[in-house]
């Protein structure tokens, strides 16, 4: 019996990739990898990113060539074209569908650089029937299911029919080719009762899919959704399920070859989701009876064989949690290809998923072929590390990551630890494509032991240019109820969001503000010492590493004064941080926000290693970055607490105008009038203008969405802060515009027309 092995694979004088993948043989000494003919010559990547990343990585131990393609957007220079041995621009522009849906210039690729298979990774043209048609058509083997497969359970509608005379329970609701609004709001309140979900059928990954409570929301939610679904996947047809209120998500891993044998590499629980999109996976799901759990894997092999499944595939149930003792479960959907998710069931079973699915594709047998034999061995999580902003409601974010440190396995505990990404220092996060930055994966020998693994390795994950979801992750793996083993469930953040939830007005106190200030201090002094020297707190006056002091200067003090752009209550018009280097070396840091001053003395090394001592009592450690942007006049900083990294604050960061004068050329978010009456409807990110509900002139209500922006794959309302008329529209349906631009103006007014708010409190 053959068992394969997801050895670590990288690049040289790469260093994100030398930590991609950890060693998963040295957990199952017994596996051993064979020597066995490679699958194929010469595969193309039809993706991009961490999944085509992920996928060279496996055909590189194979010995199997790889092409990658690449959109001007992402450039040659992208971390999945330099890994590739070969690579291709495709397309003409950023955006996807200019890009890497562009199937026929795939294929024409592919065939021209003599690639005898296509692995299409995960989004994209994954799940698309008629491009794997014409993949085999053109006689390249299509890495996936077959396109009779992939159409049966493509459509959420024909799927559901499919599962109900195959015997696999699925969900109470509304699955018919009638799609007329009228139709589907009369289906809605007489057969599937509120709340329900409305889904795209041709939908995954949250988009496409609207919660709806009540009947008043329905048309609201059923235009969106159409619009956001038309725009992803090219359809808009939906279906309607009832909702099942806090429910566990449980999906299966099936594998299936061209010999009629199929097995399921255990269960993954991905409850734990935000707008239906999920936040930590975890592998196996915990506190599911050995009855309901073999029962799963039962329908998930009969739901597969049921349409002709072959290769990799996952099948998602919804398990009922409204009584204790009750393990009813249905059928939700079927994801015809690799899951985003997937390597924590690689960390449990010491299976390379990618392998199997290139070994089944060239023609081979399961190399496990008994159900029995699939090893499970501890507990495996994974969180997805996003571009996006916490404490402003999750708003997805762009721009350049100037510092990026995955953890390892050294400095995060001993932890068995993966990071899969396309992101290294250096690269920019651009509106084009999904914002995730990483997927970090742990594996402990039980689940507490893991979840505490995830919580040390997110504390000890550096990336600094845009704001991540890292503290979020942190507070929904540290919260009483995610300990629970199957306590967990799709209502979590919906029952104990306040509890999670970050407020960004006050995000770090005059402690962080101060270390900041005096690191920038530090820095731009160029006081910074050889790593190997011993650090000391006292310096004195006459070494190199005193602080601005002069003979003669006044009480040897020099004071540098920093305006916080970002970071602690930079809201406030007091909000500057004066820093005064004392003659000793020291500093004394008064904040005129929190009207207090601390006195600090501080060593920076040449590996960013600041030591500090806080008013002569706390000593603390601290890894701190810096990134001067001289075009914009200002200095970034990111921290991270090297002292207790269970308990301690696990990161920091502040951006600060620059101490020397520097002029910004760019003017945004002002109101053209400087009004007091008036308020600047901004971009709350780069995105495109995809719908304007209102004209110069209209009145409007407090909350009404004004104009509606696409923007990482994702629509996102710009909302009136207030009732009053529309003074201005500053853009245009097809704009492109960036974070903080001004969208429109909003005169502020009491005369708002009566049968305008009657109107929109009925729709």
């Amino acid at each position: 019996m053959r068992r394969l092995v997801f050895l670590k694979q990288g690049l040289s004088k790469s260093f994100h990739e030398t930590i991609l993948q950890s060693e998963i043989s040295r957990r199952f000494s017994s596996t051993t990898s064979l020597l066995q003919e490679k699958p194929f010559d010469k595969i193309l990547i039809a993706n991009r990113g961490e999944i085509a990343c992920r996928v060279i990585r496996t055909a590189k131990r194979l010995g199997v060539q790889t092409v990658a393609i690449y959109s001007d957007a992402d450039g040659n220079n992208a971390i999945h074209a330099k890994m590739a041995d070969e690579a291709y621009q495709i397309g003409i522009g950023p955006s996807p569908k200019d890009s890497y849906l562009r199937g026929e210039e795939v294929l024409d690729i592919a065939t021209k650089c003599g690639a005898q298979a296509i692995h299409p990774g995960y989004g994209f043209l994954s799940e698309n029937s008629a491009f794997a048609q014409k993949v085999i058509d053109s006689n390249i083997n299509f890495i996936g299911p077959p396109p009779t497969a992939i159409n049966a359970m493509g459509s959420k509608s024909h799927s559901k029919k499919i599962m109900d005379d195959a015997g696999v329970p699925t969900t109470p609701g509304y699955h018919g080719d009638d799609q007329s609004v009228e139709y589907l709001l009369h289906k809605a309140i007489t057969d599937v009762g509120f709340p329900l979900l409305i889904k795209a059928t041709m939908g995954g990954g949250g988009k496409g899919m609207r919660l709806v409570w009540n009947e008043k929301d329905f048309l609201q939610s059923l235009e969106s959704c159409r619009r956001e679904s038309q725009a992803a996947f090219g359809d808009q047809n939906v279906i309607l399920e009832k909702y099942l209120v806090h429910p566990r998500h449980i999906e299966i891993q099936i594998m299936a070859d061209s010999f009629g044998n199929t097995v399921y590499l255990h269960e993954r629980d991905c409850s734990l989701q935000r707008r239906h999109q999920k936040v930590i996976e975890e592998a196996p799901a915990s506190d599911l009876s050995t009855k309901t759990r073999k029962l799963m894997g039962d329908m998930a092999i009969k739901a597969a064989q049921a349409v002709g499944y072959i290769n990799a595939g996952t099948v998602e149930f919804l398990l009922d949690t409204k009584n204790e003792n009750n393990e009813d479960f249905y059928f939700c959907e079927m994801n015809t290809r690799l899951q985003v998710e997937h390597p924590v069931t690689e960390m449990i079973t010491g299976q390379d998923l990618v392998e199997w699915q290139l070994r089944i594709a060239a023609g081979e047998k399961l190399p496990i072929l008994e159900q029995d034999l699939i090893p499970c061995n501890g507990h495996s999580m994974e969180a997805r590390i996003y571009a996006e902003n916490p404490y402003k409601e999750f708003l997805p974010a762009t721009g350049l990551v100037w510092h990026h440190q995955p953890p390892t396995e050294a400095n995060a505990g001993g932890s068995i630890i993966r990071v899969d990404t396309c992101v290294e220092t250096g690269k920019e996060i651009t509106m084009h494509y999904d914002p995730m930055i990483s997927k970090l994966i742990v594996h402990g020998t039980d689940r507490e032991k893991c979840r505490q693994q995830l919580i040390s390795a997110l504390k000890n994950y550096q990336i600094a240019g845009v704001p991540s979801n890292i503290p979020f992750l942190i507070k929904c793996a540290q919260h009483e109820v995610f300990c629970i083993p199957g306590a967990m469930n799709t209502g979590f953040l919906d029952r104990f969001g306040s509890e999670i939830k970050l407020d960004g007005q006050n995000q770090w106190g005059l402690l962080e503000q101060a270390i900041c200030a005096v690191a920038v201090s530090l820095k731009l002094e160029k006081r910074i010492s050889n790593s190997k020297r011993e650090h000391v707190y006292k310096v004195g006056p006459w070494s190199n590493m005193s602080g601005s002091w002069r003979i003669g200067g006044k009480s040897g003090r020099h004071m540098r004064t920093f305006q916080p752009l970002s970071g602690g209550d930079c809201d406030s018009k007091e909000s500057n941080i004066k820093c005064i280097s004392n003659q000793d070396g020291s500093f004394d840091v008064t904040s005129e926000s929190y009207n207090q001053t601390i006195h600090i003395d501080a060593t920076l090394d040449n590996c960013n290693n600041l030591q500090v001592m806080v008013d002569d009592v706390s000593k603390k450690s601290y890894t701190i970055v810096t990134y001067e942007d001289i075009e914009k006049g200002i200095i970034d900083v990111g921290a991270w607490c090297n002292n207790d990294r269970l308990d301690a604050e696990f990161a920091f960061s502040m951006t600060f105008k620059h101490p020397l004068p520097v002029p910004s050329t760019r003017n945004r978010g002002q109101s053209t009038n400087g009004s007091i009456d008036s308020f600047s409807l901004k971009a709350p990110m780069p995105g495109k203008v995809i719908r304007i509900n209102a004209d110069q002139g209209d009145a409007v209500i407090e909350q009404e969405p004004i104009v509606v922006m696409e923007a990482m794959k994702m629509e996102h309302s710009v909302f009136a802060p207030t009732s009053g008329i529309i003074k201005e529209i500053n853009c245009n349906v097809g704009d492109i515009v960036d974070d903080g631009d001004v969208l429109a103006i909003l005169k502020v007014t009491d005369k708002i027309d009566n049968n305008k708010t009657e109107n929109l409190v009925s729709a």
